[in-house]
């Protein structure tokens, strides 16, 4: 027990708070109490230990005023002492501390000795919660920090009980498939950076300041979340007889990771995904999603989390394009060895013609292709077989499953071929078909701006906006272009937004990416009547843009339109 007793010993001697004082019963005595409590939808009670503690002041100011925030716990309290001395007691004299809301801060004293013990208390304390009527239990996470980050003397006097920090999330992590109503606080996440502690550990007023916003953030965002495995109707706009939409699909604040399935309201969902993200992930990717006579769809979800959805285009019906099921192409988890790097796959049309229902010849396919358990960085280059390129369509970054849309030719036997730079499984779904008629040209990606060449590796500043030309690339009929965004390298979480440049800039993105990633999304985009096509910069990053076609009217583009945001309900 002597790491415990150190983180102890140091957490006490630290902090040197004016925190709730243990009576005999080892309970905290009551504080003064606000007269009138808030609705249970704005109460929130927090529990913490000696971090938590260090931000007692700032984690109700962090809210608005109109809202009932309380904090209290003690240092080096494990958190079965939480529950027993603080949680149980504040049921039991202030029961009007308790709403939809409560924060537990706990679990630098971990008892390591004893792993299951700690188990134990995480169930025990957030059964405990959910049986007095709490909504939402939210837990934040241990900070892991590099030494860089923090003084020799901070790193030598965390080195007790560091060690066991990234054991402490990982049972917090495993408890999300245990406890619907938990939310984790990733302070891990947010805090492996300098300035906000005054040791290793415990909080300074920047440090408090960052706390306390994370779990207002998280308070705000569990409160408008879709619940794991709900399907939400949504309506296009001006659909009179389309078949299908393009959409770009955003979730934000997932409680954990899953995916979205799209398909049309009067059938089922589909055992198909065309988005995926991962726990605290805010990830856009464009699909097409196939619309019944009311001109609406369904999005379903395997996990709780936020969802906004733009649209930017509709297909006409019998003009051209068919949309298909989803259906599963191919899979690489079922059908053997996942696909090496440097390695192609072929597929052929013919192996998925009965099921999407189509006897001709298609001049073009619109798949969703999914990196899922990538050894490493890499991405998935897909073209008609016998083609040299060298774009990307997928950029992956290790094993999070990591989809994009892609329209290709198929080669003159009907077949299209994947590669990949990087050892990885491979999924790939048909949502739709064009045909002759839809006026649809792909050819090999032409690269539109790429900011690393056309700016001699300047990156595009925050708030700037770069104006594409696509009036010499495209045909007299089209009725819109299929770009793919790329960004690499954001110096700061952000998205872009891609509009026609003489329309105002749309509250709608197309990529969503968080600091230094390389993100790609495809889009289907119709320029303004001069040729010209915006992409706005939320953050600093280099920006890239190919285009990888164009679709005839058949497709009815313009500017995007929020159709949902269940952040502003």
């Amino acid at each position: 027990m002597r790491a415990t007793r150190v983180l102890a010993t140091i957490a006490i001697a630290a902090l040197g708070l004016g925190v709730s004082t243990a009576g005999a019963s080892g309970q905290a005595s009551e504080p003064e109490r606000i007269t009138e409590a808030a609705p249970r939808s704005q109460r929130v009670a927090v529990f913490a230990d000696s971090v938590g503690l260090g931000a007692r002041s700032a984690i109700p100011a962090a809210f608005p005023a109109d809202w009932e925030v309380n904090v209290d716990g003690q240092p080096a309290r494990f958190v079965e002492q939480l529950e027993n001395d603080f949680v149980k007691y504040r049921l039991a004299v202030s029961p009007q501390w308790f709403g939809d809301h409560v924060v537990i801060a706990g679990g630098y004293n971990y008892p390591y000795w004893d792993p299951e013990r700690f188990d134990r208390s995480i169930d025990s304390i957030i059964g405990t919660l959910t049986a007095a009527g709490v909504k939402h239990v939210y837990w934040v996470t241990l900070r892991e920090i590099d030494p860089q980050y923090i003084s020799g003397a901070a790193w030598r006097q965390v080195q007790p009980y560091y060690w066991y920090f990234p054991t402490v999330n990982d049972h917090l992590e495993r408890a999300l498939d245990r406890h619907a109503n938990l939310t984790l606080i990733d302070w891990a996440a947010a805090a492996n950076r300098p300035g906000i502690t005054y040791d290793a550990i415990h909080l300074n007023t920047t440090g408090a300041a960052l706390y306390s916003s994370l779990i207002k953030s998280a308070v705000d965002s569990t409160a408008t979340t879709v619940a794991d495995g709900s399907t939400t109707r949504i309506r296009v706009p001006d659909a009179d007889g389309a078949v299908a939409a393009t959409v770009n699909l955003t979730t934000t604040h997932p409680r954990r990771s899953g995916h979205l399935g799209v398909h049309r309201c009067d059938e089922p969902a589909p055992t198909t995904s065309v988005h995926n993200y991962s726990r605290g992930q805010v990830v856009a990717h464009t699909a097409l999603a196939p619309l019944d006579a009311n001109g609406e769809f369904c999005l379903t979800t395997l996990t709780q989390t936020n969802l906004v959805v733009d649209v930017t285009g509709t297909f006409a019906s019998d003009a051209g394009f068919n949309a298909v099921g989803p259906t599963r192409w191919h899979d690489t988890r079922t059908a053997g060895a996942p696909l090496g790097g440097g390695e192609t796959l072929r597929l052929d049309v013919d192996d998925v013609r009965s099921a999407a229902g189509f006897t001709g010849d298609p001049d073009a396919v619109a798949i969703n292709v999914t990196s899922v358990a990538g050894t490493d960085f890499g991405h998935i280059t897909v073209t008609p077989c016998g083609v040299d390129a060298d774009h990307s369509n997928v950029n992956f970054a290790g094993a999070a499953a990591t989809p994009n849309l892609v329209v290709v030719a198929p080669d003159a036997d009907g077949e299209i071929c994947l590669r990949s730079t990087t050892t990885t499984h491979v999924v790939v779904d048909l949502f739709g078909i064009f045909d002759e008629a839809s006026g649809v040209v792909v050819d090999l990606p032409r690269r539109l701006f790429d900011s690393r060449d056309d700016l001699d590796g300047t990156k595009v500043a925050a708030g700037s906006t770069v104006e594409i030309d696509l009036g010499p690339e495209l045909g007299e009929t089209a009725g819109g272009a299929i770009v793919n965004l790329t960004g690499v390298g954001a110096e700061a979480a952000g998205h872009f937004t891609a509009y026609p440049c003489t329309a105002d800039r749309p509250t709608a993105s197309n990529l969503n990416l968080g600091v230094g990633e390389v993100v790609a999304n495809a889009a289907f985009l119709t320029p303004d009547a001069d040729g010209l096509l915006c992409v706005s910069t939320h953050s600093r990053s280099h920006v890239v843009v190919d285009l990888l076609g164009e679709v005839g009217d058949v497709f009815e583009g313009h500017t995007a339109q929020r159709v949902l945001d269940t952040r502003q309900r």
